[in-house]
């Protein structure tokens, strides 16, 4: 093919676009910018230079020739002359189509004992473009007329004019016959075999098998043997047992041919079914949450940074150790990698996760003033059947890690990301893992000499507490302000009762309720809680748990010890002895606590107005008296009936006030209902003071 950027397209002069960029590294490229810089161009608003053509399979990109400037056409000119005038395309040509069809084929035709072998790319482009010219041939074979009449002949030998034309059709490389008979016959070859007729024996297999299936077999075998001996080793153990059967010996090139071969099932023989997993079957590819919240994920690390501890041992000595390195779980959001919560100890334990979840939604809280729960959560298998219900109450789905799948886990990369960007520039860095090499390790011998300069295990919890914070500064800003996108349906808050419930922790003993309160101590300071609900006073016989947050001790949660009843309780107020230390509120909440009182007077005085409503119908018959009697049941008047007599007396005394009183208020009774004045009697003959 002529070497000329220049090439006319639709009766327009084009330049083809790789002689003026530098990507393609055409050998006479102008090599004037990228590619990419180009087409910007191309699709700008301005669009300086036009597109007269896409590139594909048979034919390259071209830019229009005048949409370019001066400059690029002098550069042009100079390099390659002036561009030429069309010359009009033969009839061959015009009707020429690259058949993608044959393309296809060709990609996915396979051979070999098992159809293991593919074509070499270059075969495939040649048969390609040979396949698509015999196309053409046919096609013009069956318009021979048109054909005639093209060439302005009226006689017309097909077969000569079609050889000619396929000889001098060099649009596309192809090694089509020469000559017109030799032609006439590939044609009908292609005819009758279409696209296999490129391939003559290459997918037939060789008859001439140096290794049996049995010998194949025995050497995978050894290829598959879990100690993992090497080529040699294995080429000696064949060659001894082929000997003893009269099989052909190997080298170890023939070893490691079939190691190739059989790379899967050596592997997984090799190196277990996690390494298969990890290393060579197919990897799920995910992207980044879209916002916050929707995904947590979480592990423990073992930090490389070492501090130095003092100890006393059996014998009473001080034992002072600097290899010591802190763990801490870390939970993070994968939107932007934004450390949502941590906890830092000296060993991964169900307590440490417990604590960095708690640390999750305080953080949390702080951030969006609510116990927002991420929609999921995904850890590893560690202490799975006791975390598992903590991490359901924390999170609306729990997806945990597969067993020995490292890669599903996007916060292990995280944990180098921090090791090498943070703690690598501390004096108390211990290194890399044993694997990376000596190059990306620190100087052993400067470690021992300033080993005595290593901080003590809180300085360095401080540091680490200094790089997640800072962590956390870098990214808040991003993370607060996605969070407004998060939609409502991922948006879910763990109320006060369910977070202490989950994440709160205990004084590890059990309280009774006072008329203080509850008196709990937490870490040595005494706290007095209660509450202004009602029913918490009903519960006074129970003993409680107390859940709380040390960090927010504005409310805590008490459990009955059965676990079925649950109040959430607020700090008791410390009222001042003097009345001159009062301060403005002292009074309202003096006056909450006294009408709290008097509302649970008015609940037991309307309880023995609704016994006494019950129990005063029976009271007047003689047989429900002596029965009464008998039971020291109370009456309405709050009295037990010894006798029957004082009963009798009892009773019209005390008719007798009731008759006095209801004439005097006869005519404010008269707009009353009957249940109304039923409650205005029992409430003149109950006395409260009897019960209290």
């Amino acid at each position: 093919m002529e070497n000329t950027p220049y090439q006319y397209y639709n009766n327009q002069l084009g330049v083809k676009i790789k002689y003026l960029t530098t990507d393609r590294c055409h050998i006479d490229s102008l090599r004037l910018l990228s590619s990419r810089a180009l087409n910007k161009r191309m699709n700008s608003e301005t669009r300086l230079e036009k597109r007269l053509r896409r590139s594909s399979l048979s034919a390259d990109a071209l830019i229009k020739y005048n949409s370019i400037s001066r400059e690029w056409k002098d550069l042009l000119t100079l390099k390659f002359g002036s561009p030429k005038k069309e010359i009009k395309k033969s009839w061959f040509a015009e009707h020429y189509e690259l058949d993608l069809e044959a393309k296809e084929f060709f990609l996915a035709f396979r051979y070999g004992n098992n159809n293991e072998k593919k074509l070499n790319l270059n075969l495939v482009d040649k048969y390609t473009y040979e396949a698509s010219v015999l196309n053409t041939v046919l096609k013009i074979k069956v318009n021979r007329k048109a054909y005639a009449k093209a060439l302005g002949v009226t006689s017309l030998d097909i077969w000569q004019s079609l050889s000619n034309d396929v000889n001098s059709f060099r649009e596309v490389p192809h090694n089509l016959p020469p000559n017109k008979d030799s032609l006439r016959r590939r044609v009908k070859a292609y005819q009758k075999k279409k696209y296999y007729s490129f391939l003559g024996k290459i997918g037939n297999k060789n008859s001439g098998k140096v290794i049996s299936k049995e010998q194949l077999v025995v050497l995978d075998q050894l290829l598959k043997f879990h100690n993992g001996i090497d080529d040699v080793q294995i080429a000696t153990f064949y060659n001894e047992i082929a000997r003893n059967i009269g099989w052909k010996e190997i080298t170890e090139g023939t070893v490691a041919n079939r190691r190739k071969k059989k790379h899967l099932s050596v592997h997984a023989s090799r190196k277990g079914v996690k390494s298969l997993q990890n290393k060579l079957l197919m990897q799920h590819k995910r992207k980044r949450p879209s916002t916050p919240m929707l995904y947590w994920t979480m592990d423990g690390w073992d930090v490389e940074l070492m501090y130095q501890e003092t100890t006393i041992n059996k014998k009473g000595h001080k034992v002072t150790t600097y290899h010591n390195r802190p763990t801490v779980v870390i939970i993070i959001d994968p939107f932007n990698n934004y450390p949502v919560g941590y906890a830092i100890g000296t060993q991964e334990s169900p307590t440490l996760i417990k604590k960095a979840l708690q640390n999750a939604m305080q953080h949390v809280k702080e951030l969006f003033g609510e116990y927002y729960r991420p929609y999921q959560l995904q850890s590893d298998n560690y202490q799975k059947k006791v975390l598992k219900p903590l991490y359901n109450a924390v999170a609306k789905i729990y997806t945990p890690a597969r067993v020995g799948n490292a890669k599903s886990k996007v916060i292990e990369p995280y944990f180098s990301t921090i090791n090498k960007k943070y703690c690598k520039l501390l004096r108390n860095w211990s290194g890399y893992g044993v694997a990376s090499g000596s190059d990306n390790q620190p100087n052993v011998e400067y470690l021992n000499k300033t080993k005595k300069n290593f901080p003590t295990k809180q300085e360095c919890f401080n540091q680490i507490e200094a790089i997640i914070n800072t962590e956390r500064a870098k990214k808040v800003a991003t993370y607060t302000n996605k969070w407004l996108e998060t939609k409502s349906d991922y948006k879910s808050i763990m109320s006060a009762e369910s977070y202490l419930l989950a994440l709160g922790d205990t004084t590890g003993h059990s309280n009774k309720l006072r008329g203080e309160g509850l008196v709990i101590t937490i870490e040595g300071k005494k706290h007095y809680y209660d509450s202004f609900d009602i029913n918490f006073r009903h519960q006074a016989t129970k003993n409680w748990i107390i859940k709380y947050d040390a960090t927010d001790l504005t409310q805590v949660l008490a459990v009955s010890t059965c676990g079925s009843e649950r109040f959430l309780l607020e700090p008791k107020y410390i009222e001042p002895m003097a009345i001159a230390d009062r301060e403005d509120g002292d009074m309202d909440r003096y006056s909450k606590i006294e009408k709290y009182n008097e509302q649970i007077k008015n609940e037991i005085i309307q309880e023995h107005i609704e016994d006494a409503k019950v129990l005063d119908p029976f009271l007047q018959g003689s047989t429900i008296q002596n029965t009464m009697a008998k039971l020291l049941l109370t009456d309405s008047l709050g009295q037990h009936k010894n006798h029957k007599s004082s009963a009798r007396i009892q009773a019209s005394k005390q008719a007798a006030v009731i008759s006095v009183k209801h004439t005097k208020k006869q005519e404010e009774t008269e707009q009353k209902t009957f249940a109304q004045q039923q409650d205005e009697y029992y409430k003149t003959i109950v006395n409260i003071e009897e019960f209290l």
